[in-house]
């Protein structure tokens, strides 16, 4: 192959004690081969030592010439390596590389290019830390889109008639729901003075909605002060804050391995390294987690010890106690991420925070337990971060929106936010009820008050073509893809959300037809 020639990649499997090659596969290697001046001879060489078991068809891995043009075009003194990564990039984003198609290994491209492999690695470790490769050792690197980019493959942007939709976690919506927002939207086009509609400060948020935010943190079992509370637009807005003040491009945070998908965007968005946790029915695995505290330095940690979501896992006291300890021993800061604690009773275990104020952010909302709608979040931030994180969610957004957070409030001090968290329980274990009727032998996990069900998967079944398998029968449910923090065994196992727009009836039937797929076995043919 000369050095301007397009580089190739064969794939083969080792195949020890093969004598002869069979005619039709070496037929087809050399066909496949032969033009780009891989010889006949060189196949049987390889077939004669036993190398070569087949080979599969091969193709150009990625649209090198448009690269080497535009470093050929280069000023001088300008970055090779960030040309590269652009250039590389642009194709991803455009679509010419396709999610997981396989990049040219690194001395191909240095070849290609003209280029040192130091630069070449650089630009695949660059775009590895951007989110859209991927690195496997023995593998080579691929594409792999942003998480953010993808999560609408797995979880529906929009709805589809005929179709009941377990991909989306929501509560439940009643008629209890639409007369307490009439009936607060009356009460307010009413009232003279309305200082939420065109007040912009302070950044914190109003000091009566920090005061109502302070008594619905309260009854999480956290006690804090008003002015350590900021109002954020919605949780993911508030997780997001958290993790802006803490990590960059240089840091390591720490998940649940199966975790929320905001959290691997959010990793992908600010450029620090995310690694996940080994978990069991209880969560996070304290004994990993202090093992890679001990083997590395790890800025943050970031987890869901209620109802984590998708595996609906509940960390008791004794380990939120012990994740608390490891913390505060290495100096790692807890971003708890409590969007779904709300919905358990009184009996719930005190927040991590409790036990680790001083590093600790909580963060906790009223969408995934009062009101869809009602994008308002609360995030509790250590005393000596405060000035930071205010001054990130100034940068980001200003404030939160006053007017949102005027209704919030009003309905945690006159008990309608408590009215309509007890409604949901009692929805919520209905229908989990019917979940373990008709799914009972392949739960994984669940919660009477949880919005999802963990279910598993059967062994004679692939994850995606059951996934389609359930999309042809108009029921759409959520893989464990992206949930899954890269390093992390992909669970077989998807995700069922209870709250879905549908009647119990309609569920019913859905449950039933997803009963049926289980127990089949899949086409020969899976399209």
């Amino acid at each position: 192959m000369t050095r301007d020639a397009v580089p190739i990649q064969v794939d083969w499997f080792c195949c020890r004690g093969l004598k002869r090659a069979r005619a039709s596969t070496l037929n087809r290697a050399y066909k496949s081969l032969g033009h780009r001046g891989i010889a006949l001879g060189q196949l049987l060489c390889m077939y004669s030592r036993g190398m070569l078991c087949a080979l599969a068809p091969t193709r150009v891995l990625a649209p090198m010439d448009k690269w080497k043009a535009a470093l050929d075009v280069a000023r001088s003194g300008e970055s090779k390596y960030k040309i590269l990564v652009q250039a590389i990039a642009d194709d991803i984003e455009q679509g010419v590389l396709a999610n997981d198609q396989r990049l040219p290994p690194q001395r191909h491209v240095a070849d290609a290019m003209g280029i040192s492999v130091q630069t070449v690695t650089n630009a695949y470790k660059e775009l590895e830390r951007q989110g859209l490769v991927r690195c496997e050792v023995g593998r080579g690197s691929f594409v792999s889109r942003r998480m953010s980019d993808r999560v609408a493959t797995y979880i529906l942007d929009s709805p589809e008639r005929a179709l009941v939709d377990f991909s989306i976690t929501r509560i439940m919506h009643t008629r209890e729901h639409d007369q307490f927002w009439r009936e607060t939207c009356r009460e307010l086009s009413t009232e003279e003075d309305q200082p939420w509609i065109h007040a912009f400060r302070p950044i914190a948020g109003f000091e009566s909605h920090r005061e109502a935010a302070m008594h619905w943190i309260g009854r999480q079992g956290l006690r804090v002060e008003r002015d350590d509370i900021l109002i954020t637009n919605g949780a993911a807005h508030g997780i997001f804050l958290a993790l802006a003040s803490l990590a960059g491009p240089d840091d390591v945070v720490l998940c649940e391995g199966v975790t929320d998908h905001g959290v691997i965007g959010n990793s992908q968005v600010l450029g620090f390294t995310l690694k996940g946790l080994e978990m069991d029915r209880y969560g996070i695995d304290p004994e990993h987690f202090e093992d890679m505290c001990s083997n590395e330095r790890i800025t943050a940690l970031v987890c869901t010890p209620n109802l984590n979501n998708p595996t609906t896992s509940l960390m008791p006291d004794s380990r939120r106690r012990e994740i608390a300890e490891i913390a505060r021993r290495f100096g790692v800061h807890i971003i708890e991420d409590d969007v779904y604690g709300p919905l358990l009773d009184e009996r719930r275990a005190p927040p991590i925070s409790h036990y680790l104020p001083e590093l600790s952010f909580y963060c906790t909302s009223m969408t995934k337990s009062v009101l869809t709608g009602l994008r308002i979040g609360y995030l509790v931030v250590p005393k000596r971060l405060a000035l930071r994180t205010e001054s990130i969610l100034r940068v980001n957004s200003w404030m939160a929106t006053p007017m949102v957070s005027e209704i919030a409030a009003r309905w945690i001090r006159d008990g309608r936010a408590d009215t309509l968290v007890g409604l949901q329980r009692k929805l919520l274990a209905g229908r989990q009820a019917l979940v373990t009727e008709y799914l009972d032998e392949y739960l994984i996990a669940q919660h009477p008050y949880a919005l999802n069900a963990w279910i598993g998967i059967p062994p004679h079944w692939e994850i995606d073509s059951l996934v389609r398998a359930l999309r042809h029968k108009h029921i759409a449910v959520t893989s464990p893809d992206p949930f899954t923090v890269r390093g992390t065994p992909r669970p077989r196992a998807v995700r069922v959300c209870v709250g879905a727009e549908c009647s119990d009836e309609e569920m019913r039937v859905a449950l039933i037809g997803m009963r049926e797929i289980f127990g089949q076995y899949p086409q020969i043919h899976d399209f």
